[in-house]
């Protein structure tokens, strides 16, 4: 469902705005009050909250929220409330609980208030809708940081429920869905443990802080935030009620700093490393990497043999040479086991033979 079409995001945003709704606006509204009349008497609070945020998803800029509210949000909850209709108190007190910003969301409430003082009935979902718990977080994360699978254990309106977030490092949230499968997700990844995978318990604050930071990392990638297939854009709405919902998110730890003190000794022990190249390896660490510039990752390394070379020559096995020393160097450095530090080098060198370096 489109209820509201993202084709509104290429108009002129300076040219003077009718004063009524244009037939585009209207269908969509339409389309989202008809997806309520649906929802109106469910006993299922999340086939409510799944039905809002898609609503959402459907016009929400995370770019540019301002353009979001003003141009579509805040006209549908003002259609929603003139139709004083079952339908429409039902999306008026959705928005208040799940409205991405809190203007939108206080602007939902007055709506519906005013509705309920003319007799509007609640509805049965929603006090469930405004209140949701998340008691605890599962990680399952590659002893390099650069996949990270988050399970979160959640109740809603007396519903026990998990939220999914799988996340990459260097690309955001890569799936996120609500699930009632909590318990058999946790015992497979307790399952799928091993050296270079480990599964445990974190505190919300820290899990909030992940995924919050991967939603930064989301928003910043246009072609992810502007596709509509992406799974985050039906998701955001639900994501942020539970974010919303725990202890304030760790503050970021300070970023590492090294001084080329560390590089000259990487390169007196590696007599075969070439300079250039190593040095190029740590501009881009900075680049990509703010909180560890010099970490070692397979995902670092395929981003840096894919994109930083792209408009140098090479010399391909000093290049080899250097990268292949560097990760077992600087592996041992970041407290990586033998078996990770073989892993990374072996995913490099299928790198080379895969033709991945520009020649």
């Amino acid at each position: 469902m489109s209820p509201v079409s993202r084709g509104r995001k290429a108009k002129n945003k300076n040219k003077k705005k009718p004063a009524g709704l244009d037939p585009e606006l209207r269908a969509g509204f339409d389309e989202a009050l008809e997806a309520f009349e649906e929802v109106v008497d469910s006993d299922d609070v999340l086939d409510v909250e799944l039905l809002t945020a898609e609503i959402l998803g459907s016009f929400w800029l995370p770019e540019n929220p301002d353009a979001a509210a003003q141009e579509v949000a805040f006209p549908l909850i003002g259609y929603a409330a003139a139709k004083q209709s079952p339908a429409g108190f039902g999306l008026l007190r959705a928005l208040q609980a799940l409205g991405p910003v809190e203007e939108l969301r206080e602007r939902a409430g007055t709506a519906a208030d005013r509705l309920a003082a003319l007799g509007m009935r609640e509805l049965r979902w929603t006090g469930a809708l405004r209140e949701v718990e998340v008691t605890e977080c599962w990680q399952q994360a590659d002893v390099y940081g650069d996949q990270v699978f988050l399970l979160f254990r959640c109740e809603r309106g007396g519903r026990r429920h998990g939220l999914v977030v799988e996340i990459e490092r260097f690309a955001g949230i890569d799936e996120i869905y609500l699930t009632t499968q909590e318990d058999e997700i946790l015992a497979e990844l307790r399952e799928n443990d091993d050296e270079l995978l480990s599964t445990e318990r974190i505190p919300l604050p820290l899990a909030r802080r992940i995924v919050e930071d991967a939603v930064a990392v989301t928003d910043s990638l246009p072609a992810q935030a502007d596709d509509e297939e992406y799974p985050f854009t039906d998701a955001r709405a639900y994501l942020l009620a539970r974010l919303r919902a725990m202890p304030a998110a760790e503050p970021r730890p300070e970023p590492k700093r090294y001084g080329d003190q560390v590089l000259d000794e990487f390169l007196a022990t590696e007599k075969d490393a070439d300079g250039e190249y190593l040095r190029l390896l740590a501009e881009f660490g900075e680049d990509v990497d703010e909180a560890d510039p010099l970490r070692v990752t397979p995902a670092k390394f395929e981003l840096f043999l894919d994109d930083a070379f792209n408009e140098h020559e090479i010399d391909e096995e000093a290049l080899r040479r250097t990268v292949l020393a560097f990760a077992r160097w600087q592996g041992a450095r970041d407290g990586l086991s033998q078996a990770a530090v073989d892993h990374l080098r072996a995913e490099i060198e299928e790198m080379f033979a895969a033709g991945e370096v520009p020649a």
